[in-house]
């Protein structure tokens, strides 16, 4: 929303961040600032009405000004302070002690930690690529040690971009899971093979005996 309203100038995207009243007198003794103020005004007062639902239009139909249907929503929306530093510290539990499932793909993985990775970004707790990297890192199961280990040594020598890394990981785990489906072919070329031999030892077996046989009778 914030972009938006920057689209329609930079008066309208600040007037949602300053408190505003109509100016006092009729409209043609107004001053040319205060007119500017009153447009912008109405195109982002405009702008927040058109983006809400109506259960939020009821909420804020009674502001008389973008920033207070502005001021309305943010904590509405995002709760008081007390509530934001309880989201925050929630999210700071989360990213802390963030690991991969083992039943996660990466896609999965990557999903989870976005949204806790903007979550706090909205709270002004912004985390860098390479912290985000080297998180996503040290989140991966036991099962993914030795490449967790080479992505480590590889990010201690130089910083990696986090959409890299991921791409480096779905690789591997695409190679991983041709390697797992490729498994169950081999075992049973194994099986054929043992079964094969036992047979050909039971034909020669019953061919010694007949052979036995033969001998015994003449």
């Amino acid at each position: 929303m914030t972009i938006f309203l920057q689209s329609l100038g930079r008066r309208a995207a600040e007037a949602v961040t300053k408190p505003f009243s109509i100016p006092i007198g009729d409209e043609d003794t107004w001053s040319d600032i205060a007119t500017k103020e009153f447009d912008a005004n109405a195109k982002a007062h405009y702008a927040l009405l058109q983006a809400l639902n109506d259960d939020d239009i009821d909420r804020v139909i009674h502001c008389k000004s973008a920033y207070e249907i502005w001021t309305h929503l943010m904590v509405t929306q995002e709760g008081t302070s007390q509530a934001k530093r309880a989201k925050f510290y929630l999210l700071r539990s989360q990213y802390e002690n963030f690991t991969m499932h083992d039943n996660d793909y990466i896609d999965d993985m990557v999903i989870r930690f976005t949204k806790i990775t903007n979550g706090l970004t909205s709270l002004d707790d912004s985390i860098d690529n390479d912290q985000k990297a080297r998180k996503v890192i040290c989140a991966l199961p036991s099962s993914w040690e030795v490449k967790a280990t080479t992505l480590t040594e590889l990010n201690d020598k130089e910083k990696m971009e986090l959409i890299g890394l991921i791409g480096n990981l779905k690789t591997h785990e695409m190679e991983r899971k041709a390697k797992e489906e490729m498994s169950p072919q081999k075992k049973k070329c194994i099986a054929f093979k043992f079964t094969h031999t036992i047979s050909d030892g039971d034909d020669e077996e019953e061919d010694d005996e007949e052979l036995s046989l033969l001998v015994k009778m003449y």
